[in-house]
């Protein structure tokens, strides 16, 4: 589902030109953006302005149901690094989590028998949580692996958070319902000697700057009985959770065929009637909805441009002009607007940037006007 905001904000802190095309499916659920502004108020941090630049509200991070995509995230994310003191809010924001906050998810991994059957639920339901990250299980050996794997399009710094949330989640909820999970964690981002401090001895190893992240945990520490458990409730939450899951992959298969369409380099951009007409139904009924999905036809359009944008200044090299010609622009300087207010930076700054990444030993190249 795509999110409320009209930005594309995924300018810093990127893997590489490869990983920068965001994804619709690319999204978490708002309430948590929510939770973490209330814990940096309550730690006496300015919370005025890292909504700044995402397109969101503070009202509509309090709706239910609502998603934010990748992008007005990370944005977020990064006010949140420039304008706080927290310099690793998903732990903050990890060992604050109640069983309530993960709504009918949580609920359902309460219930269940043992931590094993709990991660098995997490799994499963993880998209009613975010779709940035995918988690795999594999239990066969003496130890449980649970694979992380990030979404296309993920900025590091978004990677990290969510990581972090993982990490200091099962640091909370392990020492609640099991007492100690003994944890083994592989993180891709490099050393941080303040995460080891915050974390408990719950969480008995983290390694770094590894290729993928994994936690391992030992299947003695899954099989433990949960005090909790209760059949009934646990099948009465799952019954909650196929029916938001089954929502949730209806309402983002409408806006994932849209963004497609809109997004595909070769076509020309089209307007909504004609996008209505290819996908078999009025116009009026797509904007009803892609309003029910909590998306609209102009943030569709907005994120398509700026991933179209993205691709022809990167892979087409395309001049800045020619660009704004093929997005329907008035002129390039019209673009060159739109182009910061969606990124933080002009699309020749952008450039620069990618290339920095990609070739670090190389000068920066400068973008044809």
């Amino acid at each position: 589902m795509l999110s409320f905001s009209d930005t594309d904000s995924n300018k810093q802190n990127n893997k590489g030109p490869a990983m920068d095309i965001p994804q619709v499916q690319a999204s978490t659920a708002a309430r948590y953006i929510h939770s973490l502004c209330q814990l940096l108020a309550q730690a006496g941090d300015p919370v005025d302005h890292l909504l700044d630049g995402t397109g969101l509200s503070t009202e509509a991070l309090q709706s239910p149901g609502r998603y934010v995509h990748h992008d007005a995230l990370d944005r977020f994310l990064l006010n949140v690094e420039q304008q706080t003191r927290e310099k690793l809010p998903g732990v903050l924001l990890g060992h604050h989590l109640n069983i309530s906050a993960h709504g009918a998810t949580g609920y359902a991994g309460l219930t269940t028998t043992n931590a094993g059957k709990a991660i098995e639920v997490a799994v499963r339901y993880f998209p009613l949580i975010t779709s940035l990250v995918t988690l795999d299980l594999n239990r066969t050996g003496s130890c449980a692996q649970l694979q992380i794997i990030p979404a296309p399009g993920i900025s590091s710094r978004t990677e990290q958070f969510i990581l972090h949330t993982l990490l200091a989640s099962f640091d909370v909820m392990g020492r609640f319902l099991v007492g100690n999970l003994k944890l083994e964690a592989a993180l891709t981002c490099s050393e941080q000697k303040e995460l080891r401090a915050r974390l408990s001895p719950a969480i008995h190893d983290i390694v770094f700057d590894q290729p993928d992240a994994c936690f391992s945990i030992p299947e003695t520490q899954l099989e433990v009985p949960f005090a909790l458990a209760d059949q009934s409730a646990h099948e009465r939450a799952i019954e909650q959770c196929e029916r938001e899951l089954k929502s949730l992959n209806n309402q983002r298969s409408l806006a994932g065929r849209l963004l497609e369409l809109l997004t595909q380099a070769s076509a020309p951009m089209r307007d909504q009637e004609a996008i209505a007409a290819q996908l078999g139904m009025s116009s009026r009924t797509l904007h009803r909805r892609l309003q029910s999905e909590g998306a609209s036809f102009r943030d569709l359009v907005q994120t398509a441009r700026m991933t179209r944008a993205k691709h022809y200044l990167m892979n087409d090299r395309f001049s800045v002009t020619e660009t704004a010609y093929r997005l329907d622009y008035q002129d390039s300087a019209n673009f060159t607007r739109a182009f910061r207010k969606a990124t933080g930076m002009t699309p020749s700054e952008y450039l620069r940037q990618i290339e920095a990444k990609a070739e670090p030993q190389s000068s920066s190249a400068s973008l044809p006007q």
